[in-house]
């Protein structure tokens, strides 16, 4: 999980690992999960940092969406939250499989019993990534939810906040303004 503070460009460092993912042939299929407001940001980020990568936007009505979701050649699909749950049986069929899933905002997740959690555990991934600021909005159980998505049953509802930050600690990377700003 990448979860350092707003602005210190965890947008940035996913593209770029996707770029060099993509042409080492590590991966082939990426699907990256925003926010609706944010697809757009993320489509100019990768004409910015991976201008060689083409992207799909996954949008428009239920038909344009199974032709984009159903793209062969297409290596990086952009879609939102809100497009998941209704295009669930496209997502959910045996051939749809992605090398790498990226969930940005993935607090979205936190709660491990709700549509939006339960369809992006389903998705069918080799590899996967949860990127957001605020990993812990209203208490520790907040990471359950997400890292259901990331490692299935790693961390229990429940579990003490000491234990769960020793079972975290190698798998979060955070950063704060005040702890990087001699850096940038």
């Amino acid at each position: 999980m990448l979860a350092d503070e707003m602005g210190l460009g965890k947008t940035m460092q996913a593209i770029t690992t996707i770029r060099l993912l993509l042409h080492a042939r590590e991966v082939r299929r990426v699907l990256l999960v925003c926010p609706k407001p944010l697809v757009t940001n993320w489509q100019r980020e990768f004409r910015l940092w991976a201008p060689e990568i083409p992207v799909t936007i996954v949008e428009g009505d239920a038909a344009r969406r199974a032709w984009q979701w159903s793209l062969p050649d297409a290596p990086v699909r952009i879609a939102n939250y809100e497009l998941l749950m209704r295009d669930r049986d496209l997502i959910d069929r045996d051939d749809a499989h992605f090398d790498l899933v990226v969930l940005d905002e993935a607090q979205r997740i936190k709660n491990k019993n709700s549509g939006t959690s339960q369809i992006a555990r389903s998705i069918r991934r080799s590899r996967n990534w949860a990127l957001t600021g605020t990993p812990v909005e209203n208490s520790t159980d907040d990471l359950v939810g997400i890292f259901d998505f990331l490692s299935p049953n790693y961390l229990t509802l429940g579990m003490s906040a000491r234990a769960m930050s020793k079972a975290v600690g190698d798998h979060i990377l955070r950063r704060t303004k005040d702890k990087v700003l001699t850096d940038l």
